[in-house]
């Protein structure tokens, strides 16, 4: 993170901001997006059959397709557009897989549109249809640079499908799967420095492109993205807490201030009036609390008593038993259909284990916890090549988890600036254009690596957007977590009794909720 601060004065112009700052997504020109790469996952139990493959002006896009996709495979082709033709924006391509062996014929057809922005799509066809997404519908996988991805993801059985554009309150759509299960065999999607998605006021020498880590808005990254855990890094300044992004160098600050803790506090609030009963985790993050009127320094008692006062305004905090490990606690005890019809939501605020021995702590009965109740393993690769993020991601994980009952493991799937690019930061070297190697291979090398026994509790993206990372999730919970999707081709083993945890039988009735 330092090497963020080395030689910060010599930053280039270039990027897109506004007038605040704030780093926005770059132009959707065809020179941006001509050259992508799209995945498939198919997490079904069903052969999916090549029946049609066309192209214009594409390369090798017949030849990429296979002619089947096997259950548990996932397929990523790259889309090779013709920047030399006289009309680059007719370039289109349409690949039509039949799912085989069901009882209903279906299909479904991948599209790269033709148009100045190539968008990916999915379209159903004969009897297709999924969970939220009727028959005939148009799934918008969206569009991206050559170095990320656009994915679709279908899982589970006929009459049983999940895939992208899952309900906005996916978790209540998932507890007759997972709710007798512990947090710790459950995944979850995570936003990194969630509140980190506008910029407002540059702390010493920093820039958006090197301390911008979303570009939705929390309100956004809970719909659209699914995101139920938050990753909180605050700094009080002039009496108001804030999001930021930075470090201290030398006696100098640099980073940014993001979005006020209050407005994130009132888009969770407004999240869980409009979409009641999901189970949200606010993750405060260890050493960033800061006090920028006083040089800096780490949060005090005092900064803390003015934390926790605002942090009360979370509406659905609910009391928690005390000196426990809350991840051996089933979902339905936090959450259940029930609860969810009439209105209630849970939010969890986790803080340092430091924090909760010091004065004001509010405690397990305002819905506070440390990491002694709830304990958890994370790794951060600080790499900017992907490859070594892969490689010292998986590597982590199966070490970290070799079995589906071990500590929850949060994944940070995230690339991190290195030397010249924290000076530069080009346009394409942003934190934000970074992310998309980590999006490409979280849909494919992620999802390869992934059996019913090892895989991630949380995964952690930056620039969260569309729902094929709510989509991943949901699949895992359906297919490894549950096992509803048959072998995935060796990813789960034969299917035995499973015995919920202890706590089956307890539900949020049996404690009040704050």
């Amino acid at each position: 993170m330092l090497s963020f601060f080395f030689g910060l004065a010599a930053m280039v112009a270039g990027h897109p901001f506004s007038s605040n700052g704030t780093l926005h997504t770059l132009g959707y020109g065809h020179e941006h997006h001509e050259n992508t790469r799209i995945s498939l996952i198919n997490a079904t139990p069903y052969q999916w059959h090549k029946t049609y493959n066309h192209s214009y002006q594409l390369s090798q896009w017949e030849a990429q397709w296979p002619q089947y996709i096997q259950p548990g495979q996932v397929v990523t082709v790259a889309v090779k557009g013709c920047g030399y033709c006289f009309v680059p924006a007719d370039t289109a391509g349409q690949v039509t897989y039949r799912i085989e062996d069901t009882e209903k014929p279906m299909s479904l057809q991948v599209q790269h549109r033709a148009g100045r922005v190539h968008w990916g799509y999915v379209q159903f066809l004969e009897n297709m249809e999924t969970l939220n997404n009727g028959i005939h519908s148009e799934l918008n996988l969206g569009t991206s640079r050559s170095l990320s991805s656009v994915a679709f993801v279908l899982a589970g059985t006929e009459g049983d499908f999940i895939s992208n554009d899952g309900p906005t309150d996916w978790m209540q759509h998932q507890l007759e799967e997972i709710g007798h299960l512990p947090l710790r065999n459950i995944a979850m999607p995570r936003s990194h420095n969630s509140g980190q998605w506008k910029s407002e006021v540059a702390l010493g020498l920093a820039r958006a492109g090197n301390t911008q880590t979303q570009t939705l808005t929390l309100l956004d990254q809970l719909g659209t993205g699914g995101i139920r855990v938050l990753d909180l890094r605050l700094l009080l300044k002039h009496g108001r807490f804030h999001a930021h992004h930075g470090a201290v160098f030398g006696r100098q600050f640099n980073g940014m201030l993001g979005a006020s803790l209050k407005e994130m506090i009132d888009m969770q609030n407004q999240f869980m009036e409009q979409h009641p009963g999901e189970l949200f985790i606010w993750d405060i993050h260890e050493g960033d609390g800061r006090n920028g009127d006083r040089k800096y320094e780490p949060f005090d008692d005092a900064d803390r008593k003015l934390l926790y006062d605002e942090l009360l305004r979370l509406n659905h905090r609910r009391a928690l038993p005390k000196n426990e490990d809350l991840t051996l606690r089933p979902l339905n005890f936090f959450i259940d259909k029930d609860l969810g019809r009439r209105g209630r939501s849970c939010v969890v605020v986790r803080v340092p284990v430091s924090w909760a021995a010091r004065a004001h702590f509010p405690g397990s009965t305002e819905g506070f916890v440390s990491g002694a109740d709830f304990p958890l393993r994370s790794r951060w690769s600080d790499t900017n090549h992907v490859e070594k993020l892969v490689e010292d991601q998986l590597a982590r994980m199966k070490e970290a988890r070799p079995q589906r009952d071990a500590e929850v493991y949060n994944m940070e799937w995230v690339i991190t600036q290195q030397g010249v690019q924290t000076v530069t930061a080009s346009d394409i070297e942003t934190i934000i254009e970074l992310s998309g190697q980590a999006w490409r291979t979280m849909h494919h090398e992620l999802w390869q690596s992934l059996t019913h026994l090892t895989y991630p509790n949380w995964i952690t993206m930056d620039d969260i957007h569309g729902s094929s990372h709510k989509a991943l999730v949901m699949a895992i919970n359906k297919c490894l977590v549950a096992r509803r999707c048959g072998r995935l081709g060796g990813k789960v083993a034969d299917m035995v009794k499973h015995h919920a945890a202890s706590y089956k039988n307890s539900t949020v009735g049996a404690v009040g909720m704050s």
